[in-house]
């Protein structure tokens, strides 16, 4: 079975039990973006960047300490001593669970499985640029704190992604800021 098959398959073993209980859950949005540390293969390479996403979520309210996420996340670094660059574009099903639901400061845990596409361009002269991409399975893992606004919340989050590409894993960790609505 090739990797987006098996990508496809876990997904919606994922999801399962959130399209289950869709009809009563409460659904938001969010943005996020801060900086990212690449790490590995990755850091020797590149320097530090910067990521952005958009998410959905979704509270079942069968569930009282899990919500789902659905994120589209965006993070580009430039390489540190040529003039090229690297971009991954991400999308990835997240399980978040809720450690604490008293106080007004939230943390939490997620982890998530979906597909990242590396792009990598290099600037040859002054008109011509040679690009390679990759389309690849990936994980993130991390953590979180909510904290609750009056009409939104924002939150903080540290997450370590790594993405499972032929010979080399290209891992980094966002270090990002966000605020659902």
């Amino acid at each position: 079975m090739n990797r987006l098959a098996t990508f496809a398959t876990v997904t919606a073993l994922l999801l399962t039990p959130a399209m289950v209980t869709a009809q009563s859950s409460a659904v938001g949005f969010g943005v996020s973006g801060g900086l990212s540390v690449p790490t590995g293969d990755l850091g020797d390479a590149v320097d530090a960047g910067y990521s952005i996403a958009g998410h959905v979520f979704l509270k079942p309210a069968s569930m009282t300490s899990v919500r789902f996420r659905g994120d589209v996340s965006y993070s580009g670094f430039d390489y540190k001593n040529i003039d090229a660059s690297y971009r991954s574009l991400g999308f990835v099903g997240n399980a978040l669970l809720d450690l604490s639901t008293s106080g007004g400061v939230k943390p939490y845990v997620l982890g998530g499985l979906g597909a990242f596409n590396g792009k990598r361009s290099t600037q040859l002269g002054s008109a011509a640029v040679v690009s390679t991409s990759s389309t690849d399975v990936g994980i993130q893992v991390g953590g979180g704190l909510t904290f609750q606004l009056s009409g939104f919340s924002t939150f903080f989050e540290l997450k370590y992604v790594n993405v499972f590409t032929d010979g080399n894993s290209a891992g980094y960790l966002p270090i990002t800021f966000g605020i659902r609505f």
